[in-house]
């Protein structure tokens, strides 16, 4: 599975270390915004040794596209190339044409554009509705897949749109047969707290259960100029040297999660999902029924998420605990035939048709699988 980072390295931490570190943290892919194709092509030889990928950006590559295109286009770290970070609408043309002319000097690898939010201000949008927005841009736009920046928890609290826009992101991706992309917010700023492994997991694998071909993390290294300073932005996954901070750990933890259990996201397509608690977030779906294969499915009122997904390995039923500090209890009952994946090896385990009593971790997810 893609697992990216936004901001990986300066300039100054590129080396063999650093890139090194990067891949011990569950990573394989590094984008990093490069002013020269001098600087690009350091991290690209450094990320061959690394054996990860490079989603290339440069500012040669938008002011001198061709040149960098097919200097770059044969190289073994190559990824792709990234071209645009939250257009308006207004700018898809531009970013259609660059796409088409990458295209021409390079089928192989593709051109990422990042999508604004569904907080973001019509005037950003183009003055269109955020559904409208992002049809428009797979409508308008040669598109290799659909990346959105949604940094859901704020002051610890969940922002009330969240899931909504993960509806809507859904469901465009769906009808235009693209993959999607999703962050989780790993670094404080503004009011975006300190990264917590509950708070982690409930951003990756939402992002997943409703469907994500590909993890992102907003930022990887801390950044230090003065815009970065004075919005307080610190405890990214590593500090501004290249070296852990705490959070590395916790995002390395999950991201090993995600790489155990990717062959169930990857090779399965979603085909519902639904919310259970005392309240449901805007934009979803309340779930009033007893799933198949269950005889009993209670969460005590507790706040989560169910996704049905299905797939060449069978149909999966999966549920997550919504709350990123406290584990929550899960009561179910299954009929043969049903069995689990365990979250530690990702392997299928057997499972017992008595009534069990569980305790879901914060943020943590059940998997169930049956054919």
């Amino acid at each position: 599975m893609p697992i990216m980072a936004y901001h990986s390295f300066t300039p100054q931490t590129t080396n063999l270390y650093n890139f090194k570190k990067f891949k011990e943290a569950g990573f394989n892919i590094n984008y990093t915004v490069f002013k020269t194709n001098e600087q690009l092509q350091l991290a690209l030889d450094l990320a061959q040794k690394a054996n990860i990928k490079i989603l290339a950006y440069s500012d040669e590559l938008i002011t001198n596209t061709e040149n960098t295109v097919l200097r770059f286009r044969n190289h073994p770290a190559l990824y792709g190339y990234f071209i645009a970070d939250e257009p308006s609408s207004k700018d898809f043309n531009r970013v259609k044409n660059l796409i088409e002319l990458i295209k021409k000097l390079d089928s192989k690898h593709i051109v990422y554009t990042n999508l604004f939010p569904n907080y973001a201000t019509k005037s950003l949008l183009g003055d269109l509705d955020y559904e409208d927005y992002v049809s428009l841009f797979l409508k308008q736009v040669n598109a290799d897949l659909l990346s959105f920046d949604f940094y859901p928890i704020v002051n610890n609290q969940i922002r009330k749109s969240w899931y909504q826009n993960l509806e809507i992101i859904k469901n465009i991706s769906q009808e235009f047969n693209k993959p999607f992309w999703a962050y989780a917010c790993s670094t404080i700023h503004y009011d975006y707290k300190k990264p917590t492994l509950g708070g982690l997991k409930l951003q990756q694998f939402s992002n997943l259960l409703y469907g994500a071909k590909g993890l992102e993390y907003f930022t990887y290294i801390t950044m230090d100029d003065e815009y970065w300073k004075k919005h307080n932005y610190s405890y990214s996954i590593v500090y501004n040297n290249g070296k852990p901070t705490p959070t590395y750990s916790l995002v390395k933890a999950v991201n090993e999660q995600v790489k155990r259990l990717s062959w169930v996201f990857l090779q399965s397509k979603v085909d519902s999902v639904f919310h259970i608690g005392d309240s449901i977030p805007i934009g979803t779906k309340r779930m009033n029924f007893l799933p198949k294969k269950f005889k009993k499915f209670k969460t005590f009122e507790k706040r989560a998420l169910v996704s049905f997904m299905s797939g060449k390995n069978g149909r999966f039923v999966i549920i997550q605990n919504k709350d990123m500090f406290r584990s929550m209890p899960f009561n179910y009952q299954v009929t043969t035939g049903v069995s689990i994946i365990d979250n530690n090896t990702g392997k299928i385990n057997k499972t017992t048709s008595k009534e069990i009593i569980n305790n879901i971790p914060p943020g943590d997810i059940l998997i169930f699988n049956y054919q």
